[in-house]
C-alpha cells in the first residue's frame, strides 16, 4: 500500500473544510447506476472500465466561488466567505489570467499531494465522468508530474467554453480528477500545512526557478527532470516529510482505497 499525504495551504479561507479525494469508480456507480441497471449493463464484467478507473479520484472545489468575464475584465462573483473589501486581494492571490483573448485562466486550489515513495506519477484530468457545472462550462487543462520527486501546489486551469462567461465553483461538485499511476492500493493521509512547511516551500529553489523561467527556450530546455533534480539536490523531500509526519490530521484520515 502507498501512503499519499495531502494538505492545503492554511492561508486560504475554509481550507480545513476541503473534501478528501473521492474514488471515481465508487462515485460513478452510486450517482448514476441503479442496481437493476448495473445488472443489465454488466459493468462489473468490464475489465477495461475497471482498469481505466483504478486509482482515479475526484477533487471538489476548495471554495464556493464564482468567476465571471465581462469583455476584457474578469472578477470574483459573490463568494460568501469574504467581504467586499477582501475580494480584490482574494482575486490577486487565487486567480491567474493566462490569456484574456484565449479565455484561459487558472484558479488556485492550494492543494498538495506528496509521497515518500521514490516515484509516483500523478495526473490532473478533466472530470470526464461528471455531469455538473464545471464540466459543462469549461475545458480543463490536464497535466502530470511526479509527487515522489516534487512538492507543488495544484490549481485548476481552464478555458471558458463558447458562450460561457460565468463559472461557479462549488464545494459540492467535483472540479477535476487525479489519477495516480499505480495499481497498488492507496491510503490518503491528511496533514496540517504548517507555517514551517510553508516557509520551506517558499524557499524551494524550484519555485523561484519556475517564476523566472517563462521564455520558450527555457521551457524547451528545462523539462520536469530539471525541477526534480533541483528538488533532490536541495534535500527538500526528507525535510518536508519530517514536518508532514509531525503534523498529521487524524480527524480526517481516510483510507479511500480502490
Amino acid at each position: 500500500m502507498i501512503t499519499i499525504y495531502w494538505g492545503i495551504n492554511p492561508s486560504n479561507p475554509e481550507g480545513l473544510e476541503c473534501s478528501p479525494p473521492q474514488p471515481i469508480m465508487n462515485k460513478f456507480f452510486n450517482d448514476h447506476i441503479s442496481e437493476d441497471v448495473a445488472d443489465e449493463i454488466r459493468y462489473n464484467r468490464c475489465p477495461a472500465l475497471f482498469n481505466e478507473l483504478i486509482n482515479v479520484y475526484g477533487m471538489k472545489s476548495v471554495y464556493d466561488c464564482g468567476i465571471q468575464v465581462r469583455g476584457n475584465e474578469i472578477s470574483i462573483k459573490s463568494p460568501d466567505f469574504i467581504t467586499e473589501e477582501m475580494k480584490q486581494s482574494f482575486f490577486e492571490n487565487n486567480v491567474t489570467i493566462h490569456s484574456m483573448k484565449g479565455r484561459l485562466f487558472s484558479f488556485n486550489q492550494a492543494l498538495v499531494f506528496f509521497t515518500e515513495t521514490p516515484s509516483l506519477i500523478m495526473s490532473q484530468l478533466p472530470a470526464f465522468m461528471e455531469d455538473n457545472n464545471i464540466v459543462k462550462n469549461t475545458i480543463c487543462i490536464p497535466g502530470q508530474f511526479d509527487i515522489g520527486k516534487y512538492f507543488r501546489l495544484l490549481d485548476f486551469g481552464w478555458h471558458f467554453k463558447k458562450g460561457c462567461n460565468v463559472i461557479e465553483f462549488s464545494r459540492e461538485e467535483i472540479s477535476f480528477y487525479l489519477r495516480f499511476h499505480t495499481k497498488e492500493k492507496i491510503k490518503f493521509q491528511r496533514f496540517l500545512f504548517t507555517p514551517e512547511l510553508m516557509k520551506l516551500y517558499a524557499s524551494n529553489q524550484c519555485i523561484n526557478a519556475r517564476k523566472i523561467s517563462n521564455s520558450k527556450s527555457d521551457m524547451k530546455t528545462r523539462g520536469l527532470n530539471f525541477y526534480y533534480n533541483m528538488f533532490s539536490k536541495g534535500k527538500f523531500k526528507n525535510k518536508m516529510l519530517k514536518i508532514i509526519k509531525e503534523n498529521l490530521f487524524s480527524l480526517q484520515n481516510s483510507p479511500n482505497t480502490k
